[in-house]
């Protein structure tokens, strides 16, 4: 790969489109668009955050004797806590593992232009358990340097909570907190950007595990283009306000129909596709051995199928 190559994150737009179109409309099949519809469904069953606890809420009086109860039966209640605690870890890592193994089943008919579901999910079994087992000790990350973050912000307003005051020391819990999400905010967007944009394309075309990959698309994708990268996030996030807008306005068309579980993935299955075409087409500028779209124009994906090697492509003329 060559060192300092110029890498855009306008010129794989084009070609991302193009073979959006190619897939779903070139010919339109329904039975191919359900199959990629649901595969997409799967990748994205992770990523969707549902709001229906949001609107729970309790007060003391609701249960009068619950607390009388914990206190007399706390053992019991550390019991069931546990148990709880564990279903529900069970519960999200089942949910992950559905979702790692769906991701490289929606690359797979993206980049090979097909509906299938039993092939991918038994050839990309490997990556897939390991992409589950990465994202869920990723999660836990999360959740332990949050916990920790909150404890180092709660331990500076320590004074303000003894004394019963709201002093200095609760002004620098609360400047210092602040810092602190903003800074897990980013973070925690960045990764998940790169794993998704990176390190799964990666582990797609390399055939190695998540580890493997975030290092090889860390030294051979990132530190070379950091600048790049950055922009690619920005791209990423105004395309994706442009994207949400589509969706809004194809939720509401449907009276809200189009929101339900799949039948969103398989009414939005453009948006998804071109996205991950779109982060593909990026990272085949990197070189030919990030080739992901075999005999197609890197530049428009014009089908050179019967065209010698560094032939010109007919249809944008560059070779």
């Amino acid at each position: 790969m060559e060192k300092h190559k110029k890498i855009s994150v306008i010129d794989p737009i084009t070609p991302a489109w193009n073979h959006m179109v190619r897939i779903l409309f070139k010919p339109f099949e329904f039975k191919k668009w359900l199959t990629l519809g649901f595969c997409a469904f799967l990748s994205q069953c992770s990523e969707d955050g549902g709001s229906g606890f949001n609107n729970f809420s309790t007060t003391g009086n609701t249960y009068p004797g619950m607390y009388g109860w914990i206190e007399n039966n706390f053992s019991t209640f550390i019991t069931i806590a546990c148990l709880a605690l564990f279903a529900i870890l069970a519960l999200i890592f089942f949910v992950v593992w559905i979702s790692s193994r769906g991701k490289f089943m929606l690359i797979d008919g993206i980049v090979k232009n097909r509906g299938a579901i039993s092939e991918p999910w038994n050839e990309y079994k490997r990556e897939g358990n390991s992409l589950c087992l990465f994202s869920f000790g990723v999660m836990l990350l999360y959740i332990i340097v949050f916990v920790v973050l909150g404890a180092i912000s709660f331990a500076i307003a320590i004074p303000d909570v003894q004394s019963q005051e709201f002093t200095g020391f609760g002004i620098a819990a609360i400047v210092v907190g602040s810092i602190f999400l903003l800074l897990y905010i980013l973070a925690s967007v960045f990764v998940a950007f790169f794993i998704k944009t990176f390190v799964i394309p990666a582990m797609y075309i390399k055939r190695v595990s998540a580890v493997e990959a975030w290092k090889i698309a860390w030294v051979e994708l990132h530190q070379p283009n950091r600048w790049s990268s950055v922009l690619l996030l920005l791209m990423v996030l105004l395309l994706l306000v442009g994207a949400g807008s589509i969706a809004m306005f194809a939720t509401c068309a449907t009276c809200c129909i189009g929101a339900l579980p799949y039948v969103s993935s398989v009414l939005l299955l453009p948006i998804a596709v071109f996205f991950t075409c779109y982060s593909l087409c990026y990272i085949q500028q990197f070189g030919a051995e990030w080739t992901f779209f075999r005999n197609m124009c890197r530049f428009c994906s014009y089908d050179m199928q019967g065209l010698e090697e560094g032939h010109s492509c007919p249809e944008c003329g560059k070779s």
